[in-house]
């Protein structure tokens, strides 16, 4: 269908009134609203309308009483930044599906690889032993990737509460499968503060699992450390030994789909610096050695409190 740009006065419409509008189904004349623009100065309101014809457009502001002063015929042109937002918004529409559809067959699967591994644990040889191994780990990617997805694109507003970083962390290293071949060293020390802990419990889940998957099958370390740098804000690193990702590709590390894995998805990261967003932090990635650092306000509350759309 024909898109349109057409300008006329406000009128009487009110923001709440064109809101309702710019959310419409076609009309009788088949003339919908995709954008609208208004200028307050000269109280004119420009829209973006998909059309049958200039003609169809006439007919509609004639029925709502309104002026119209130009309607031009244009052709869209989709930059990259748009084609990204609309596969963004596809993956939002595609997460709950996916989450329904993938997780139940891959409980089922998970669940079964767990009853073979209790019930005939002992009678496997080493070859069995081994296909039933790659089969879990297999079942583990496919979960993350999935949690990627729905971690992207599944939004909810901050649950603040004073908690310990150093029990968050404990708890990650609980739920996360650390092979024999790399080492993580922790903080001895604790530091509690106002965060999500869901949400922080997404992020580092991520930032380990990144760091496992990128040292591989190679001896290798972890290492995670944090320290309150003033009495606002707590600085955290997470380093690890791999061989790190090349510089051309660093400024890209956390765009949505970019991915530097065979298998990944690409949300992982820009998941991560969602919560760091939402947090009011900032979270950065450099080489020698691969080091994802993060700074985090202690008191999210105030910050809340004074940037009421903080956590939007």
């Amino acid at each position: 269908m024909p898109r349109f740009i057409d300008g006329h006065d406000m009128k009487d419409l009110t923001p709440d009134k064109l809101e309702k509008l710019a959310n419409s189904p076609p009309d009788k004349f088949g003339v919908t609203h995709i954008e609208l623009f208004y200028n307050k100065e000269e109280d004119r309101l420009y829209c973006i309308l998909d059309a049958p014809n200039e003609e169809a457009i006439w007919k509609h502001h004639e029925s709502a009483g309104l002026k119209c002063e130009f309607i031009t015929e244009v052709q869209q042109i989709k930059t990259d930044k748009m084609i990204k937002s609309e596969k963004m918004i596809v993956l939002g529409e595609m997460s709950s599906r996916v989450s329904h559809d993938l997780r139940n067959p891959l409980s089922i699967i998970k669940n079964s690889l767990d009853l073979i591994n209790m019930r005939y644990k002992d009678e496997m040889d080493k070859e069995m032993t081994d296909y039933v191994r790659r089969m879990d780990r297999a079942v583990s990617s496919i979960n993350v990737m999935i949690g990627d997805i729905v971690n992207f694109a599944k939004t909810r507003p901050l649950m603040l509460e004073n908690n310990s970083l150093l029990s968050t962390i404990h708890r990650v290293l609980d739920s996360v499968h650390t092979p024999d071949n790399i080492k993580i060293k922790i903080p001895q020390k604790d530091i509690s503060f106002e965060f999500d802990l869901i949400k922080l419990e997404i992020l580092f889940s991520n930032l380990i699992t990144n760091a496992i998957h990128a040292i591989g099958e190679r001896e290798g370390e972890i290492s995670i450390k944090f320290d309150e740098i003033d009495h606002y804000n707590v600085q955290i690193q997470i380093a690890d030994s791999g061989p790190g990702v090349p510089e051309e590709l660093l400024p890209r590390i956390f765009e949505p789909l970019f991915t530097t894995k065979q298998y990944g998805t690409g949300l992982g990261l820009p998941s991560c610096k969602s919560i760091i967003e939402q947090h009011n932090g900032t979270i950065s990635i450099s080489n020698n050695p691969t080091t994802v650092t993060i700074l985090l306000p202690k008191h999210q509350s105030v910050i809340s409190a004074i940037k009421p759309d903080a956590n939007q």
